[in-house]
């Protein structure tokens, strides 16, 4: 059965908070499976984590762009199933924090991406109202660097446009990334349980 047929509701039996880093020493040692989630500030990153773990404030969400300003890891449970990590990178693309900053983030995500051994997957999401833009071309292209790793586009705030504009628009990312896709809307919780299918694709 495909993800896409599969309709089945994934329970978590328990989800909570592990640890955070903000330098490349303080990341902790590997352990489970790590399904991490990346995308520029305010596109929904917090709302889409706390959705697919059923959780309301377990990821911190925020109206100010930016506040991720660490990598968070999040120990996962789910019932009659895996445990795995997920992991939540800092937002990019926010133009007022400082360069330094900005910076140090990039390095501290390029340093988890590139050598963390029990990483399995990079959830890429995109605002569908935005399109898939240079910063997440260019990390596209860094994540082919390890071609072992899923990737997986979800496109967020699907119930920000049409219904009748909904499957084009996800056509168009998906043809433009060239990777898989799925719509996704916090509010509505469109597409948590097709997410879930590929996530867990990920880990057999």
């Amino acid at each position: 059965m495909s993800a896409r047929e599969s309709t089945k509701e994934v329970r978590i039996a328990t989800a909570e908070f592990a640890a955070a880093a903000s330098k490349p020493d303080q990341v902790p040692k590997p352990g489970a499976p790590e399904i991490a989630f990346a995308g520029r500030s305010n596109v929904g990153k917090s709302s889409v984590l706390n959705m697919l773990l059923a959780r309301k404030g377990l990821a911190r969400t925020s109206n100010t762009p930016g506040r991720t300003r660490q990598i968070n890891f999040f120990d996962v449970k789910v019932a009659g199933g895996p445990e795995l990590s997920f992991v939540d990178l800092p937002g990019y693309g926010y133009a007022k924090v400082s360069k330094a900053e900005s910076a140090s983030w990039r390095g501290l995500m390029e340093s988890y991406l590139q050598n963390r051994a029990t990483l399995r997957a990079v959830v890429l999401l995109v605002d569908i109202r935005r399109g898939v833009e240079d910063e997440e071309r260019d990390l596209l292209e860094f994540l082919a660097l390890r071609p072992e790793l899923v990737v997986l586009l979800a496109a967020t705030k699907i119930d920000k446009i049409s219904r009748s504009a909904q499957k084009p628009a996800l056509t168009t990312l998906g043809r433009e990334a060239g990777v898989r896709i799925v719509g996704t809307s916090a509010e509505t919780r469109a597409g948590r349980e097709e997410l879930w299918a590929r996530i867990l694709e990920t880990l057999t």
